[in-house]
């Protein structure tokens, strides 16, 4: 693989001389894309040069396949002039007998990813109380600027944009119930019910912005106290804000915590985003993605499952979320109302 990048980074190099990889690090800490940093020195116009990189690879059987990396890709690159913060994007290659896969590479971010969960101490994430409310500022603050962006000036029309909030709500189900269906491996009552409420509850008015569709705590750095970069984009689409919202504050990500993220309570968190400048708030709209965000972790979890089932992965971690599936339901049962957790 070292060899093989030095190539790759030779064609798209051109004025470089003696590039050399080292430091080249697979990173586990994903559950879709393969990660891998590395080291790269090289000289140019007689200068010794040093950066340090990321790759971000196709699996072969993942949580969120069919995969094309393209449109998160040019997405990247199109918003790259815009305050929203996070891992600049410099080459996309889709030729997989470059590096066995599609892939891409991006600039190295410093710093450290807290994940929403206790750790083996029971300490949550952020318990510096100032350290959480900057960095729950800044989460609010920056999804407001994604919000925000120009979808014509930034060309991203190419993600497909719907005509108002109804079309891309029905887009968005039709997503997750096609997850769903190629996930099958026996009846889903419960998924049934949820497509079924949501299909008959479409949004009627709203929005429609750049989407980032995977915003949550565990997908940003931190670095100083303040988020660094915001990761993991695969989800990239043109859609109803209120999916960020419902999905960034789902209790999918905040366990027995009553904040968002282990950050800060939802009102303030709703407060700053639309102080910043994103939004208007729908409780309505929040309800129905709140509903879509347990289907949508309901269907990833099913695909990593049937991907174990099908022999196409021997990540144990994809078996093993045949015993999570049922919390998903329960947080789906929530939302719709018929459980109180």
């Amino acid at each position: 693989m070292r060899e093989a990048l030095e190539r790759f980074l030779a064609s798209k190099m051109p004025t470089a001389s003696a590039i050399t990889v080292d430091g080249l690090v697979q990173h586990t800490e994903g559950f879709s894309l393969q990660t891998f940093s590395f080291d790269v020195d090289w000289r140019e116009a007689g200068k010794a040069c040093h950066r340090r990189l990321v790759i971000r690879r196709q699996p072969s059987a993942g949580l969120l396949e069919p995969y094309d990396l393209e449109p998160q890709f040019r997405a990247l690159h199109a918003i790259a002039d815009t305050p929203v913060r996070f891992p600049r994007v410099l080459w996309y290659e889709p030729d997989p007998s470059v590096l066995s896969a599609p892939f891409y590479v991006m600039e190295w971010v410093a710093g450290e990813v807290p994940l929403p969960a206790l750790d083996a101490n029971g300490t949550p994430p952020f318990a510096d109380d100032a350290r959480r409310v900057t960095i729950g500022r800044d989460f609010a603050e920056i999804l407001a600027d994604v919000h925000r962006i120009d979808i014509d000036v930034c060309g991203l029309q190419f993600l497909g944009r719907p005509r108002d909030a109804r079309e891309a709500a029905q887009r968005a189900v039709d997503v997750w119930e096609g997850y769903t269906e190629r996930a099958r491996l026996g009846p889903m009552p419960m998924m049934t019910e949820a497509l079924c409420w949501l299909r008959n509850n479409l949004p009627a008015d709203g929005e429609v912005t750049l989407v980032h569709g995977d915003y949550r705590t565990g997908n940003f750095i931190t670095s100083d106290d303040r988020i660094a970069a915001i990761l993991d984009w695969e989800m990239v689409h043109l859609g109803d804000p209120m999916e960020d919202l419902a999905w960034a504050m789902s209790k999918i990500w905040r366990g027995e915590s009553s904040r968002v993220g282990y950050l800060v309570e939802p009102e303030e968190f709703l407060a700053w985003y639309e102080q910043a400048g994103g939004a208007r708030v729908s409780h309505d709209r929040l309800r129905f993605y709140s509903v879509l965000a347990g289907v949508k972790m309901a269907a990833i979890m099913l695909t990593g499952v049937k991907a174990w089932h099908d022999g196409r992965t021997r990540d144990m971690r994809m078996v093993f979320f045949d015993q999570q599936v049922p919390g998903m339901y329960a947080v789906i049962a929530e939302a719709l109302g018929l459980i109180q957790l």
